[in-house]
């Protein structure tokens, strides 16, 4: 119990009366505390997408087998699926300043300990508590966000924030790849967690608890938006994670995102791997190529709100929909380009990124968290990780046992058919954008309740 009231967020300090040091005291955290959360958290990516790019060199110098390493990357992922739930509904009544920093120094340790770990069992265990301390970083990062930023703010704050999970899976794909050809496949491990051992306790130093705790008001009163901070009042954050659990369409996003959960995670977990097998691609050329993904991820991430809000007028069910037919057809285009066209297979990894950039920001929580109240944020998170990180647990198994069906032996050589695993994943995304149509209303009804709620002001 003890243990569990140091996690907490800390009371209510006096108000601070002077607007000259709330409004300094704002800016500084607001500046610092996303800058901690962006590279602290794209160095959870680094700890955490490694099994992607060592797979090769796993299978042929350590002789695990395709379905042992599809075990090994779900085990991470329904990790992070029930801790991401957990984490993003104790996030909303927690210091998050405490948690997230934890999570790092957690991935880092047991990153060590795997650079030295080549037993399937182990991996698995030690790979699965790796999951939990991962689930430890997105949701309360995003109830960070919600604390310190208004409603109308928080759309374009988490866009800019969603360009940590890209410089992480950029450093993966590329630094990853140097570090195997020039150390060995161990040293992905152990030279990542080193450096996160260090970052964790930068991020605990530049990190904020909620603006209440340092006599500050809230974010949207703050910024003088009195219908939410009229909302915000009117529930207890019990409340508003119950109204999370009954909103039909906070679990139709969560459906969808496990569908993206899929797609995204085919793409990382197995896409040097295809290059490999069905294009002849090395290593380091094939994570040249994988490396547009996140790049032009980060980038669309970038701009999501700015394109949902300026082009789509904040309809960012719409924006979803149109940016997941882009991811679509990218993915189409990486996967039936033929061999030998490295430009082609670069621009499609760079078009289905971008998609999956701008969608990860809405599918990914956003559409959940702009749904929801603000002191819910953290179980919105963690309703669609849930069944998000469900989604990427599922394809690390299927794929796993849909590569080792295919496999051929032809005069002693070992070749993988990915036929069917590219019907999956195509499949996955037309479904992800099939089930977000609906949502096109839910904003409708949230636009018919602020009215009333002004009326009545």
């Amino acid at each position: 119990m003890n243990l569990f009231k140091w996690f907490l967020t800390g009371e209510d300090k006096p108000r601070i009366q002077d607007p000259t040091v709330v409004a300094k005291m704002f800016t500084k955290a607001r500046l610092q505390g996303p800058t901690a959360m962006i590279i602290g958290y794209g160095m959870y990516y680094v700890t955490r997408m490694t099994l992607g790019v060592v797979k090769k060199p796993m299978m042929t110098e350590a002789g695990f087998t395709g379905t042992e390493l599809g075990i090994i990357g779900s085990a991470m992922l329904i990790a992070i699926a029930f801790g991401k739930c957990f984490n993003g509904f104790i996030a909303d009544r927690c210091n998050v300043k405490k948690i997230v920093p934890l999570g790092l120094l957690g991935a880092a340790v047991v990153n060590i300990i795997l650079g030295f770990t080549p037993w399937f069992w182990a991996f698995a265990i030690l790979w699965f508590l790796n999951g939990w301390f991962q689930s430890m970083g997105s949701a309360p990062c995003i109830v960070s966000l919600t604390q310190w930023f208004s409603k109308r703010e928080v759309a374009t704050q988490y866009g800019i924030f969603s360009i940590a999970h890209y410089i992480g899976e950029g450093a993966t794909f590329v630094g990853t790849a140097l570090l195997v050809v020039a150390f060995g496949w161990k040293s992905a491990f152990y030279i990542p967690g080193l450096v996160c051992l260090f970052l964790a306790f930068i991020m605990y130093k530049f990190m904020y608890d909620r603006p209440q705790a340092y006599g500050l008001p809230s974010a949207n009163e703050f910024k003088g938006e009195d219908i939410e901070v009229k909302k915000e009042k009117s529930k207890t954050t019990k409340e508003a994670q119950l109204e999370v659990i009954k909103n039909p369409y906070v679990w139709l996003i969560a459906f969808s995102a496990t569908f993206m959960g899929i797609a995204r995670y085919s793409m990382n977990s197995w896409g040097v791997v295809f290059l490999q097998e069905c294009k002849a691609y090395d290593l380091v050329s094939a994570g040249s190529v994988l490396a547009m993904v996140p790049l032009m991820g980060g980038v669309g991430s970038f701009l999501s709100g700015y394109i949902s809000d300026k082009i789509f007028k904040s309809n960012h069910a719409l924006t979803t929909i149109v940016f997941g037919l882009v991811m679509l057809g990218g993915i189409v285009g990486f996967c039936y380009t033929p061999p030998g066209h490295q430009m082609l297979d670069t621009i499609y990894a760079s078009i289905f990124g971008f998609g999956l950039g701008v969608i990860l920001c809405f599918i990914g929580g956003m559409l959940a968290v702009d749904l929801c109240s603000q002191k819910a944020a953290g179980a919105a998170m963690g309703t669609v990780g849930l069944l998000a990180y469900g989604g990427a647990a599922l394809q690390d198994v299927l794929n796993g046992v849909m590569m080792d069906a295919s496999k051929l032996v032809v005069n002693g050589k070992v070749t993988y058919n990915f036929d069917n695993l590219i019907i999956f994943w195509m499949g996955s995304v037309a479904i992800m954008v099939l089930m977000i149509i609906p949502v096109l209303w839910a904003k409708k009804k949230e636009k018919t309740i602020d009215e009333s709620l002004n009326c009545n002001s």
